[in-house]
């Protein structure tokens, strides 16, 4: 068990790793417009004709090709890291034909909560268990929607079921 301790110890150990992708992304930052600053200081220099002459016009045109070039590759990377998918946990998907009681144990718990019930469940090595979003586009399509006459009694809850819900993930370990 982890104890107050621990549960300190670990979030002081995500804010410092945070903290530490921060400064990473703040260098990067600076790195990439550096050049593009140098060049804009040389430019208006020229401009105002402070920084004229033979050698500043060539410094000039290398410094603002150089800049360019670094905004373009900041920008390629940027956008392949806006288009990146997001770590997924492995998973295997239970089907409900495979495990109909546990899904079934499942339903009556969340209308015994009053909440939704999942979409689907799912097993991973992990020892934790979780709701996963899985409208995400790196989850692929969700599941179908399933209807379950079962839960629809006269007077009975009315089904909570829809392809929107999260998916229960329950780490393989819990289930021994």
């Amino acid at each position: 068990m982890t104890g107050i301790g621990g549960v300190e110890m670990g979030a002081q150990a995500a804010r410092s790793r945070a903290l530490a992708v921060l400064r990473v992304r703040s260098r990067a930052l600076a790195v990439a417009l550096l050049p593009a600053a140098a060049a804009v200081i040389l430019l208006v220099g020229g401009s105002t004709g402070h920084l004229a002459g033979g050698g500043w016009d060539v410094l000039r045109w290398v410094v603002s090709v150089l800049a360019l070039c670094v905004l373009l590759a900041a920008a390629g990377v940027a956008l392949v890291v806006a288009r990146s998918r997001p770590a997924v946990t492995p998973t295997v998907t239970v089907a409900e034909e495979s495990a109909p009681d546990l899904y079934r144990m499942v339903r009556d718990l969340a209308d015994r909560l009053d909440v939704p019930a999942p979409s689907a469940i799912a097993l991973t090595p992990d020892c934790d268990s979780w709701l996963e979003d899985r409208t995400h586009p790196a989850h692929g399509p969700p599941p179908a929607e399933k209807h379950h006459d079962d839960l629809a009694g006269p007077g009975g809850p009315a089904h909570r079921r829809s392809a929107t819900a999260p998916v229960l993930v329950i780490g393989s370990p819990f289930l021994w």
